[in-house]
């Protein structure tokens, strides 16, 4: 990282989900369908969902890569840590580590951002971004929808996808 930069401390955002932690965990990790919670976006990686693999968040029809990383970390069904930057903007790469633990209700869950440029756009992006995340996550495990205003989002984004800026179609991200 570069020390002449400030960065945005450790930003914590956690829910309870009522469900058993096996079941949260496999809904986070999902590589099969796009997850609703990440604005329809799915995991994409040529290795799968192991420590050392890059990853993509991509479109469900490959066409747009929204965040690029690496899978730094995997201790199922506890902790996921990935790199993470945002394809639209010219900020480096953060670190976005989701926990589970049980508790009695269900399964804590909580999304920790870090190492963020202070006042960039991808500080406001992320922090927009994680609240949307960790609200719909628990909606989605538990009923098996997001939110209306989400649903409405996902389906906005799907129209806009013929107007995605050039620069994060997908041919401009490989997971090479």
């Amino acid at each position: 990282m570069n020390e002449d930069k400030k960065y945005v401390d450790k930003q914590v955002y956690r829910v309870v989900i009522n469900a058993p932690i096996e079941t949260v965990w496999s809904e986070l990790v999902n590589t099969a369908s796009p997850r609703p919670f990440f604005w329809n976006a799915r995991w994409d990686t040529k290795a799968g969902m192991t420590a050392g693999a890059k990853y993509r968040m991509a479109s469900n029809d490959d066409k747009v890569v929204a965040v690029i990383g690496d899978i730094i970390e995997m201790d199922p069904p506890n902790k996921l840590v990935t790199s993470f930057q945002l394809t639209s903007l010219p900020d480096p790469a953060s670190t976005v580590t989701y926990l589970l633990q049980e508790v009695d209700g269900g399964t804590e869950f909580s999304l920790v951002t870090e190492h963020i440029v202070a006042g960039s756009k991808s500080e406001k992006s992320m922090a927009a971004g994680s609240k949307f995340i960790v609200e719909n996550f628990k909606a989605y495990v538990e009923t098996g929808k997001v939110t209306f205003g989400a649903r409405m989002m996902n389906a906005l984004y799907g129209l806009m996808t013929p107007m995605t800026p050039k620069a994060l179609r997908a041919e401009n991200w490989p997971l090479d």
